[in-house]
């Protein structure tokens, strides 16, 4: 019958601690991969994307977002898009719909918006002009690096056009004064009106 011999205890204890400077180590590891994995949004490669920095920075300033101030105003019960109210966590709904307002529909679907989030903001990018350096900081560590999608929030749009036709008409003006103030067909104005009143027990 043979005797085990354990390790002598010095060795015994050296290779205990390695073992826990190794566990040690990969812990280390984990935190620094799901620090750079726990971003929002949707995950891309390290690799910047040129084309969409281009495309953003090539388009022309927007100094007024009527469709933003109404989404912080009366229209801030109307629901958004997931992906613009997962912004609008980060920054505040009204930047999220100014970031809507202030990027250019690409592709063939007229409702679809990419915009490109860099890693390191500065106040000369185009973000920053629209919403201001502090929320796209904010944004650039929750999204940076992402190409993000922004839906043209057609509910919003629609309460913000009903409620101005509605105005427009308690104001006096006709169903042709509407339509060339809104720069819309006359049969527009009328479903918008048709619907107002579905639209202002939504409204604040």
């Amino acid at each position: 019958m043979g005797i085990e011999q354990g390790l002598p205890l010095d060795e015994e204890q050296g290779a205990l601690g390695g073992k826990e400077a190794e566990l040690q180590a990969e812990i280390r590891e984990l935190r620094g991969l799901l620090e750079r994995a726990g971003r929002v949004g949707r995950s891309q490669s390290d690799r910047p994307a040129p084309k969409a920095m281009a495309q953003q920075l090539a388009l022309p300033d927007v100094v007024r977002f009527p469709l933003a101030e109404f989404a912080e105003g009366r229209g801030q019960r109307v629901p958004l898009p997931e992906s613009v109210e997962e912004i609008a966590e980060v920054i505040g709904r009204g930047d999220a719909v100014r970031l809507v307002e202030g990027t250019r529909a690409s592709g063939k679907r007229r409702w679809r918006r990419s915009l490109y989030v860099p890693t390191d903001m500065t106040a000369e990018h185009r973000i920053a002009s629209m919403i201001g350096l502090e929320a796209a900081t904010r944004l650039s560590f929750s999204h940076g690096n992402c190409i993000v999608e922004l839906p043209s929030c057609f509910a919003l749009r629609k309460a913000y056009a009903a409620d101005h036709a509605s105005r427009l008409s308690d104001a006096g003006a006709t169903q042709a004064e509407i339509a060339n103030e809104m720069g819309v067909e006359q049969k527009t104005v009328k479903s918008l009106l048709d619907v107002a009143s579905y639209w202002q027990q939504r409204l604040s």
